[in-house]
């Protein structure tokens, strides 16, 4: 059946969600349109909201901390495909599709076709939940792969079957996740900007988990505890970039040692720790020099560049143009929305 965008049944996603405790209810819509739900203060925090909205695909950042445990429901009214990378606590969940339940652990992928479903989980009190999912329908998701070799293509179709494959998350998919939390491109940029990076994120994930699936090495082991140590070195270069502590003070700070620290970094996040500094402080300048009313000098200063030189080839190097053509753009930007 044609509907009045010109996509037929098959090529939308319908699907709800429901999170319930004593005294909580909320529904959020998979669909194609924007949503954003955040807890009351007494029950958790967080959100969980979509990034990306198109009438046949959804990509939605689940970041949620709940107070008491939480029971979750999904109905899926129409058969689709759905890509999960699990940046936080690791989750168990149970389908009506198939009597058995299906586990993804932090540092895991999961890729699941379903037709249409009903789901159930627990997010239990004091966990840290952080996913980042795309839905599709399964026509949506045969386009996508249109271009790969019968041998090796993953037949979504539409039937009720339920196919689920498991990888881990490697260091170049955890560059691309980063970059996608870390977007500050507002309106219609975010959208081209976001669009093009999940684009990114399926066609690494594809070429990983078909063709080089059995080349994947992990250079270091990770304990959940040091996966939290990691997530706080993060957090303290969020904060610290303009002076972030040595590796030798981090190590200490974090409660783990420098190998550790060095390599389950760039695991985790695909930065090295000083890389990572770099990414913070040229994000930074790119807001400063956005509604250029600061010199390239000021800008330099303000991220703790005190060779303007340097900065100016740092900036280049991760935007592709010098510090003052952007700034000279952004001028104009600015003049053009006064006009």
């Amino acid at each position: 059946m044609e509907r009045s965008d010109g996509l037929n049944a098959a090529e939308t996603i319908d699907a709800h969600k429901t999170l319930r405790c004593e005294g909580f209810n909320i529904t959020y819509q998979l669909d194609g349109s924007h949503f954003e739900i955040k807890p009351p203060v007494e029950l958790g925090e967080g959100s969980c909201r979509s990034l990306l909205t198109q009438r046949y695909l959804q990509m939605t950042d689940f970041d949620l901390q709940f107070n008491r445990d939480i029971e979750a429901k999904g109905e899926f009214r129409t058969p689709r495909t759905e890509l999960i990378f699990c940046m936080g606590h690791g989750i168990e969940w149970g389908t009506s599709l198939k009597q058995d339940y299906f586990a993804i652990d932090t540092g895991e992928s999961v890729l699941l076709h379903g037709g249409i479903r009903s789901e159930n989980c627990i997010y239990l009190s004091g966990a840290g939940y952080r996913f980042l999912s795309i839905d599709m329908s399964p026509a949506q998701f045969e386009r996508m792969t249109s271009g790969l070799t019968e041998d090796t293509r993953l037949q979504a179709g539409g039937g009720a079957g339920l196919f689920f494959c498991k990888n881990a998350i490697t260091p170049s998919i955890r560059l691309i996740l980063s970059q996608i939390a870390d977007c500050s491109y507002s309106q219609g940029m975010r959208e081209l900007y976001l669009e093009g990076k999940m684009l990114e994120l399926m066609a690494v994930y594809l070429n990983e988990s078909l063709f080089e699936a059995d080349r994947i090495s992990h250079t270091v082991k990770l304990s959940r505890d040091d996966m939290e140590s990691l997530r706080l070195a993060k957090e303290i270069l969020q904060r610290d970039y303009l002076h972030p502590p040595t590796l030798a003070g981090l190590s200490r700070i974090i409660c783990l040692n420098e190998f550790k620290l060095k390599k389950g970094f760039k695991e985790m996040f695909g930065y090295t720790v000083h890389a990572y500094v770099i990414e913070q402080r040229m994000q930074r300048a790119q807001q400063l020099l956005e509604h250029g009313n600061m010199t390239v000098s000021e800008a330099a200063s303000r991220v703790g560049y005190v060779n303007v030189s340097h900065f100016s080839a740092a900036f280049r190097k991760k935007f592709g143009v010098r510090p003052g053509e952007y700034l000279i753009s952004g001028r104009q930007r600015s003049l053009g929305t006064r006009m």
